[in-house]
């Protein structure tokens, strides 16, 4: 039997050889779970057959209580494509989105009748966009954003029908921009840094009924202070800066509903907090210092889903979904960086109970996204006004393993 310590090295390893960044709302990944992607999400905050739910609500750890050790592994596949072309020279960005891969696990063992200890490995933020010159270069060409977060929780349930959790987030957070001229010369802008630091996280779940389940959870900000190093060839600064950055606070709402013994219904709401995120203020060291500072003016996010599950036989359950995510990237605000807008999900999954201790699930969603239209002015050195429109859609697929040891 591999232990709680052999688990967590060997998925924290794996974690810093796949972390990859994903196009995603905001840089939020929520491609967490195998088994919510199947359902488009809908109702993770109430828990799921696996243990991935206690990425958005801790005190779901509850559920698996009475089991002894049980973890999962998540892994899952992002193609993203996202392109503008407006028929000019060095009008074509190319497909900026980048293919990721993004793994997730998760270990729960209980303690006893009321506490249950959990442990989440994540990659929580990403991003990956990578043009060809063109007119956009100038505003962006390389973004990438990596994250590792790892979040020990502890849940306790004084009765059976409540369930409180707390845990501690630890994220390490990684950052790499630059910018370069449309024709495709050297960047004229480089900027890398890194960053460690902490939050929290904490949950609900009440089960006031047999066939009903209500969860809420809630993701806190986490104030990192990237520092890293760089050059801004106009202002002939090379050499050490840093860069605050805030991430968002995450509440989700979660419904689950058993009208007998085939049917779930599920539902969901999250909100993220990204009017955190006005400008992105880069500073150089001096002297004097230096300040680079990108308007950003971002929104805060929304999303809504609906889903079912039908379990077919005492092996197979078929999962299904929709969903709706408003973008926290604003029309005036919208950058080559990150040409995200409002989207639609459609998902389809299912899961497969081998035996008492093995069950493995797979998801798919493609996800319709509106258009992302830029029109920007002119801004300093070479910097020529953009106007474009990036047409772009996303395909997911996920699969994972829950064991119970």
């Amino acid at each position: 039997m591999r232990s709680f310590t052999q688990s967590f090295m060997i998925a924290t390893g794996l974690l810093a050889l796949l972390a990859a960044p994903a196009l995603a709302g905001g840089f939020s990944i929520r491609e967490q779970s195998a088994e919510g992607l199947g359902a488009a999400f809908a109702g993770v905050a109430a828990g799921t057959d696996g243990l991935s739910a206690m990425f958005w609500n801790p005190a779901t750890i509850s559920q698996h209580n009475g089991q002894g050790y049980v973890s999962e592994n998540n892994l899952s596949v992002i193609l993203p494509y996202s392109k503008a072309d407006n028929g000019l020279p060095l009008g074509n960005s190319g497909n900026i989105g980048k293919d990721a891969i993004v793994p997730a696990s998760y270990s729960v063992y209980g303690l006893n009748d009321q506490i249950t200890l959990g442990l989440g490995i994540n990659a929580p933020f990403g991003l990956a966009t990578d043009s060809d010159p063109w007119l956009g270069s100038p505003r962006g060409d390389l973004s990438k954003i990596t994250s590792i977060n790892v979040s020990p929780t502890i849940a306790y349930q004084p009765m059976d029908w409540i369930t409180f959790a707390v845990g501690v987030q630890g994220e390490y957070l990684k950052a790499k921009l630059t910018a370069q001229s449309p024709a495709g010369g050297p960047d004229f802008f480089d900027a890398k840094a890194d960053d460690f630091a902490a939050g929290f996280t904490a949950g609900i779940l009440l089960q006031p009924a047999d066939n009903l389940d209500i969860g809420i959870g809630f993701r806190s900000s986490i104030s990192h202070n990237l520092k890293g190093d760089g050059f801004l060839t106009p202002a002939g600064r090379n050499g050490s800066l840093e860069a605050p950055l805030d991430t968002p606070e995450m509440v989700t709402v979660g419904v689950k509903y058993r009208p007998d013994e085939q049917w779930t219904l599920m539902g969901g709401a999250e909100w993220s907090n990204w009017s955190r995120l006005k400008s992105l203020d880069i500073t150089f060291d001096g002297p004097p210092p230096l300040t680079l500072s990108i308007p950003e003016n971002w929104k805060d996010s929304w999303f809504f889903s609906a889903g079912a599950e039908y379990a077919l036989n005492d092996a197979l359950t078929l999962r299904g979904g929709v969903a709706y995510e408003i973008s926290p990237v604003t029309d005036g605000a919208r950058t080559p960086r990150l040409p995200d807008n409002d989207r639609y999900w459609l998902s389809a999954g299912a899961g497969y109970k081998f035996n008492d201790w093995f069950t493995a699930n797979i998801g798919y969603s493609h996800i319709f996204m509106k258009d992302g239209d830029i029109n920007l002015p002119a801004g300093p050195g070479p910097t020529p006004p953009l106007v474009a429109s990036f047409k772009q859609h996303i395909d997911l697929v996920a699969v994972s393993a829950v064991i119970d040891w």
